[in-house]
């Protein structure tokens, strides 16, 4: 598998960002299989907390929490446009059908379907997959600690890279043998939080 990096600096990078179309061009991918021969540009970026630190990223999100993924929805384009070289280009985001298990912090809805989205996927041109440095996909049937930012709309995506954490589990009766379940409640409890502006997510159940 080719792996690429390019540079991208931001101070933040928020899923209010996905707000600047309001029509965004959409595609239907299996992108966990596209994944396995398509090349990898991953991005590298700057963030304002250490993305490295979990008690840092878990501070950061509005919500952490346990999900099984249902499945992979689409993929959506944000800010298309045409680059120097003449190519349509556009920033590509994958959203999921989740199932929400246990709230670490805050309240989302128990066992049912919701929708989540992360960011990168398949590029506009289908030739490759962009992705965060240090980021994956998600995959259809497996359990993952999720952190998450609401937007201002209420959609519910990742925020920032190491928001996505693979559980060793098959079935909800075994999260409380995973050690990387236990270890998040303890970063949940133990968070150093960031100071900025919330919103609450449409799939909140406070």
């Amino acid at each position: 598998m080719i792996k690429k990096r390019i540079m991208l600096f931001a101070m933040l990078i928020s899923i209010s960002t996905f707000g600047c179309n309001k029509k965004p061009t959409t595609q239907k991918y299996n992108s966990t299989e596209l994944s396995q021969s398509l090349p990898i540009t991953y991005n590298d970026a700057c963030y304002v907390v250490n993305v490295n630190v979990p008690k840092e990223v878990v501070g950061w999100g509005d919500y952490v929490f346990v999900a099984k993924v249902e499945e992979e929805l689409r993929t959506e384009y944000n800010n298309v446009r045409v680059n120097e070289k003449g190519d349509k280009t556009g920033k590509p985001y994958t959203f999921y059908r989740i199932k929400v298990i246990e709230n670490l912090k805050g309240n989302l809805k128990l066992n049912d379907s919701i929708e989540y989205y992360k960011h990168g996927g398949v590029s506009y041109d289908g030739k490759s997959i962009s992705l965060l440095e240090g980021d994956s996909l998600l995959e259809a049937g497996k359990y993952y600690i999720l952190i998450a930012a609401s937007d201002e709309d209420g959609r519910l995506g990742q925020g920032l890279p190491n928001s996505s954490i693979e559980l060793n589990i098959n079935n909800d009766d075994e999260l409380s043998n995973s050690d990387v379940y236990q270890a998040y409640k303890d970063y949940v409890q133990n968070e150093i939080v960031f100071d900025r502006k919330r919103f609450r997510s449409t799939y909140d159940n406070s």
